[in-house]
This record gives C-alpha cells, structure tokens and sequence, in this order.
C-alpha cells in the first residue's frame, strides 16, 4: 500500500521504500509499522472446492487434510505466498492446486532435478492435466497449453532463462526453495571512471529472479526455510515477493544480526526476531510436525555413540590424510570424515544383518560417494547371503537409474537394504516404507538432517520407522555435531521448529567439553 508518511524509524524497515512524495509499505510491514493489515487468505472451504473439480480426478479432495487446505487457502488470496512444512506433509498437492485454481494456460514448477519424476508422477496421479519436463537438453518448446504443467529443475533453469522470462507464467511453484541459499546475482566490477556497475552472473537464482518478476502468482515451498543461517532465507522471500524485504544486505543487517569485520560484511546471528517473525506470519502458513505426524505411524529417533573400542579398524587412510594436509582446505576434513566413517562399518553391518534377519526394510545414508561403493559393495554380499535384496547408488548413477531403484525398493515387501548417499537421495525422494534408516555420516546443517528423515516420515508412510544417526566418538563426527548444534537455536526460534529443538536435545549428548574440544582440535591439526 501506499501512505503519506512513516512512523519514527520505519524507513529503516527492510522493504519499506520512499515512492512518489509518499512512502510504499509491503503487506508484510504494515502490522510492524502499526497499520491495519487485510486478510487476504481464502476460506478453507474455498480450498477445498478447488480439489473437488476438474482437472483433479474423483476423490481427490477426499484425501487432502487440513493443513494442506491451509496452504492452499493462503497461496490463493496472497500472490506471493510461502509454504513452510515438514518433509512428507504433502506439499506436491498444495502446488497443483495453486496452478489448476491461478493458472489456465501457463503453469511452471521448478524443482530440484532429483524431484522432477516425483511432481511427474504426482500431476498424472492426482489431476488429467500431462507433465512436461524442461531439461538440459531442449528437446521440447514453451507453449500456452492449457493441459500442460511444465516442470524444470533449478539445476537446469539458466538453460531456459529467456524462454520461460517470455512465457510469463500464470502460477509458479517453487519447490524445495531452500536450494538458493547463496542469493547472489551481481558481481560489482569498478570501472575506470570510479563508477561502479553491476554485472548479471547469469546464474540460477538471477534466472529465478526474472522469471518470479515475469510471473503473477508465487508459491515457495521448502521443509527447511533456514538451512544453517537466518539469512539463507533472504533469497526465498526475494524471490516470491520481489522487492519486498530490501536488498539482502538490508535484510542481513536487520534480521541476521550483520557484522563488518576486515574483508567486509558478514551474516552469521539473529536480530530483531520477534519483527522478523511479525512479518512473516503475515505471508506463510507454518506447518508443525506434530500435525502431520498424527496422520503418520510411529517414528523414534536415536543417537548410537560408538567408543573407541566399539569402533573397527579405519581403513587405510594415512595416505590420504597426508596428501589432504598438503592440499589445505577442506581436504584434510573431508578426508577426516571418510576416515571416521569407515570406522562404523563394523557396527552397520552388524544393525543391517539383525534388521534382514527381521525380514525389515533398510536405507543407509552415507556422506562420500567413495564409501558408498565400499559398503554398498559389502552390504549386497551380506544381503545376498541373507536371500534379499539390496541395491547402492550415489549421485554419479542417473536420476533415471536412481529412480529405478527406488520404485524396486519402495515395492518390496522386505527383507531388502538400500545405500545411498545423502546429497543423492536426501531430497524430494520417497522411501517411506522404510523400518531402518541407518544416517552413517553427519551433514552439516540442520536442513540435511530434516531432509534426510523426511525421506521415511512422509504422507503415504506405512510402517514405523527407527531414524538411527552413528557418531563415532573421538573423531570430526563430534566437530561436525557441534556445528549443526551451533546452528539449530535459530532455527527453532525463528522457523517454530519444534523437529529442530529434538535434533539439538538428541545431539547434545555428545562429548565437547574442553578436553574434548582440545583432543579433537589437536587431531584436526594433523599431530594425530
């Protein structure tokens, strides 16, 4: 909206901008500023009408709960309009009913690569209308079909810049959002005159950015909107309502407690939280985990610490390490990790063969696509001895040869095991007719690990599952905790994240008390 003036100090709000001789307000700034603000969501039964017509098949509204009409009802009144739920609350849904209901002709969702034969499979369950994947490979021309739903990958999206810019779709769905956490799209280069310009990286999120300014109607959609900082949701909120927030070093300034130091600004805190949480009430409905568990089986959740003497024999990795110590970066703590990984092997293989035994379904996730081909390799052995199944693939394996594998697993009835890498099936996948989920390597954000479990405790679940995360004592397994642990806090306060606050209680266990913290240290330092 528009207003002759500001109250004291509401220029500084992010968003908030001087415009014509008066000042242009966001809709999700006028309750911060003291402003009347509408409601602008549709009613639920409003929502539920949309699933009740064509193009949806019969019986469809029959399946949608109500915090998927709440989604829906928000996305329908509020152009740009966020959708914060756990993994498996059924999110696909909500989206096609913003295209079917916002769109008549020009429909997009852009998704993560891993995702697209998941909303592929979804629009022919659900609706009549027909899938269109936008590859790498332009196979295929952007028309305005009125039975089609184009779907793209953001890995993929700046190959399709200009094409879908010119479509100007109707209705977006933004799926997995907190994908664009980097949120840059300018370089700054100085002239010789001393004037600075911008230069377009012509990158994914500056691809998002222009087809979001082409577009009408925006709907983000991620599980994990704060994947390890408060500023990694600045690019999400720029995208769905551009102009909005201000600039992202406004934002981070403002609500991500920015800090100058020696080589420039940094974004690493929270501040000013409870305006940050005002404001985003007013353009998200937040889904809690607890909602969609009562319409889910049992999950239990468990951290195994190994002891030294619990661990096996790491594998030969003082080559590695040694030639990591001579690269520098991260390859010292890569090489860390993988050393501490192949200690627990030992212990998996032990948790695998009882689970087999118990004629029960496993997914092992694993950090490095090295480890796993090793124990991919030695789990199949184990499995074949056991007459099940088993099946290994990481993110050098196709997307179609994954997909595969997971329709094979997702069939059987048990005993079968599947591993896996995180970074290649923590995302946008279904395995929720999983018992054992065996989280051999911890990632480094509280996304990952809200991601990964997502994977099993899903809409569509059909057996308890036990989520088992392996931490080998006296190794980096304990320095990674620490970071994740150092980064929940803000994710529970700001995200109302009560699956956050459980992670942090379940990892707090682990030893980093000042003799640990130094015994750890001492080994990254290479005197171990």
């Amino acid at each position: 909206i528009m207003v002759p003036d500001v109250p004291r100090g509401g220029d500084g709000v992010p968003g908030v901008k001087a415009w014509g001789g008066g000042w242009r307000v966001p809709l999700n700034a006028q309750g911060v500023l003291g402003l009347p603000v509408a409601d602008l969501r549709c009613t639920l039964d409003a929502a539920r009408a949309v699933y009740a017509a064509a193009p949806f098949k019969g019986g469809v509204g029959e399946l949608v709960a109500d915090h998927q009409l709440r989604l829906l009802a928000g996305a329908m009144g509020i152009s740009g309009f966020h959708g914060w739920a756990p993994p498996g609350a059924g999110k696909t849904l909500v989206g096609l009913g913003l295209l079917v209901h916002r769109a008549s002709t020009r429909r997009l969702v852009i998704t993560k690569a891993g995702a697209r034969s998941t909303w592929a499979d979804q629009i022919q369950r659900y609706t009549t209308l027909r899938p269109v994947m936008l590859t790498s490979t332009k196979t295929t021309h952007v028309t305005q079909d009125s039975n089609v739903v184009y779907v793209t990958a953001w890995e993929t999206l700046k190959y399709w810049r200009k094409e879908l810019a010119s479509f100007s779709p109707e209705a977006v769905v933004y799926d997995e959002t907190h994908w664009l956490r980097a949120g840059k799209r300018y370089k700054p280069l100085v002239g010789t005159d001393g004037k600075t310009k911008f230069q377009d990286l012509d990158n994914t999120f500056s691809a998002a950015c222009e087809i979001a300014r082409r577009s009408t109607w925006h709907l983000s959609l991620t599980a994990t909107p704060i994947p390890g900082r408060v500023i990694d949701l600045w690019p999400q909120l720029e995208l769905c309502e551009p102009h909005q927030w201000g600039g992202r070093h406004a934002f981070g300034v403002r609500y991500a407690a920015g800090t100058k130091n020696a080589y420039g600004w940094e974004y690493k805190g929270l501040s000013n939280p409870q305006e940050l949480r005002q404001r985003l009430v007013c353009v998200r409905e937040r889904v809690s985990d607890k909602e969609v568990n009562k319409l889910l089986p049992p999950k239990r959740r468990e951290v195994i610490r190994l002891e030294v003497a619990q661990q096996g024999r790491p594998a030969a990795f003082k080559k590695a390490i040694k030639n990591a110590r001579a690269q520098g970066g991260d390859s010292m703590f890569e090489a860390l990790l993988m050393e501490a990984a192949s200690r627990k092997h030992k212990y998996i293989e032990a948790r695998v063969r009882t689970a087999l035994e118990g004629n029960q379904k496993v997914v092992v996730f694993t950090g490095r696509r090295r480890e796993c081909e090793v124990l991919g390799a030695k789990l199949t052995k184990l499995a074949h001895t056991l007459k099940a199944d088993a099946w290994w693939a990481h993110g050098g394996s196709s997307h179609a040869e994954r997909d595969a594998m997971r329709k094979d697993y997702m069939a059987h009835p048990g005993p079968c095991v599947l591993v896996g890498t995180g970074h290649a099936w923590g995302e946008s996948i279904d395995l929720q007719d999983t018992d054992l989920a065996l989280i051999a390597m911890l990632p480094f954000t509280p996304e990952k690990l809200r991601q990964w479990e997502g994977r099993f405790t899903r809409l569509g679940q059909v057996r308890p599952v036990l989520l088992t995360y392996i931490v080998a004592r006296t190794t980096v397994d304990e320095h990674v905790a620490d970071i994740v642990l150092d980064k929940l806090p803000h994710v529970a306060q700001v995200g109302e994240d009560e699956e956050a606050t459980a992670i942090q209680e379940a990892l707090a266990g682990i030893d980093w008390s000042e003799a640990g913290r130094a015994a750890l240290l001492e080994r990254l330092s290479g005197s171990d």
